[in-house]
């Protein structure tokens, strides 16, 4: 869980393994290099972003974590390169806009468990919104900080609900503005 940039989920356990703690703080991206640029300074209250952690990846399963052949060691993760950037307008209602705050939701044993286990399929964040477009009226936008080195690319969104769910799809709790 430590190390992680503010818009990755986090899941934990509780004081004493008793729960677990399923987070995800938006990050503030107003200001970063993605969305500073092109004149829009105005147009945006806030815009808050979550990475898409493996957007490589077509299964909705973690993969088993391999040694690099080559080198006989697990190999680095990546940064972070694809995100969804939720942006709430100058004059739009400030009612979903998170500021900082986390989406936090806690899971306890039920009456007749004595503990938690973890479930092997780990558990999701789901985002779902609309989507925007940026001052240039592109929906995406890709920034690099050099000729060798990939680009970070984002989406626009309006959001309109934000989940913690199971594997399988059961809604843990949510968030919708307004």
């Amino acid at each position: 869980m430590n190390g992680l940039p503010d818009g990755v989920a986090r899941a934990g356990w509780g004081p004493e393994r008793r729960t677990i703690q399923l987070s995800l703080r938006p990050g503030d991206w107003l200001q970063s290099a993605l969305m500073a640029d092109q004149g829009q300074a105005g147009q945006w209250e806030a815009v808050e972003g979550f990475w898409l952690t493996r957007p490589w990846q077509r299964s909705e399963t973690c993969p088993a974590v391999s040694r690099d052949p080559l080198s006989g060691e697990a190999g680095a993760p990546d940064v972070q390169t694809a995100g969804i950037a939720a942006v709430f307008g100058s004059d739009a209602s400030r009612i979903g806009q998170r500021n900082g705050r986390a989406y936090v939701h806690t899971i306890r044993p039920s009456d007749d468990e004595e503990a938690l286990v973890r479930p092997s399929a780990g558990y999701r964040s789901r985002v779902e919104g609309r989507v925007a477009a940026f001052p240039n009226g592109r929906a995406v936008r890709c920034r690099a900080s050099g000729p060798d080195r990939r680009p970070v690319c984002v989406m626009a969104v309006t959001l309109d609900r934000f989940a913690f769910t199971t594997a399988e799809g059961a809604v843990l709790s949510e968030w919708r503005p307004g």
